[in-house]
């Protein structure tokens, strides 16, 4: 069932942070949220995009399969991401399949009135380019690493990227992380969960990072040796 949304809702997020009451309640009126269980999918790859999805709760997996029919997770977005923004710049098919990994609430805007909003808005242009040419780099480096890295040295990369984007320093030398999955993390770095499993089974034991349930801390000192051996 969809959900009206109040102009002030939208201050939450760095999309919308330059925007006056005027323009925020022109948003707020055209927009509306969704919600999903654990493992619906949002939409699905090939799919014609009528559809702007920014997430209000929860976490998305955004999805390719491989011809062998392999998953391969591109990227994790959470609270403040968006998706779903290319098929209405381009009127292409949706390039990939995006599923909630967990319960989700998404605020949803339809193509005509998110265009509209672009065409009014450039600081929200600006925010929706900066996001689509960070993205782009992170492929271009996650195909880099696929191709010339070992597997070791991608689950270094993957922590460095993830303590980069979501990390939390901790004044006892650690940064803390929300993990996903080690099925997930495989899916993103090309490899096995035993691989990953074993892998991070050895960084613990060299005391380079602790697991405790869904979160990961990350010495720094290893996170600096990450880099280094990059």
């Amino acid at each position: 069932m969809d959900t009206l949304l109040h102009s002030s809702f939208f201050r939450k997020f760095d999309l919308f942070a330059e925007l006056d009451d005027r323009e925020l309640a022109s948003i707020a009126a055209v927009a509306k949220v969704r919600r999903y269980a654990k493992d619906d999918v949002i939409f699905h790859a090939d799919e014609t995009g009528d559809v702007f999805c920014l997430i209000k709760e929860g976490q998305v997996k955004v999805t390719m399969i491989s011809p062998e029919g392999k998953e391969i997770i591109l990227s994790m977005l959470g609270p403040g991401e968006f998706f779903g923004e290319m098929a209405l710049l381009d009127d292409a098919p949706r390039s990939a399949t995006v599923v909630a990994t967990e319960p989700i609430e998404l605020v949803t805007i339809y193509r005509n009135d998110f265009l509209q909003i672009l065409q009014e808005n450039f600081s929200i242009t600006r925010k929706v380019l900066g996001e689509l040419s960070k993205r782009l780099r992170n492929a271009s480096n996650r195909i880099e690493s696929l191709a010339t890295m070992d597997v070791y040295g991608r689950l270094a990369r993957f922590f460095l990227d993830l303590a980069k984007e979501s990390g939390k320093p901790l004044e006892n030398g650690y940064v803390a992380v929300t993990r996903p999955t080690h099925q997930s993390i495989a899916n993103m770095i090309g490899t096995s969960r035993e691989t990953v499993s074993r892998l991070i089974h050895d960084l613990m034991r060299q005391n380079l990072l602790l697991s405790e349930g869904k979160t990961i801390y990350l010495r720094k000192s290893a996170l600096d040796q990450f880099r280094a051996e990059l």
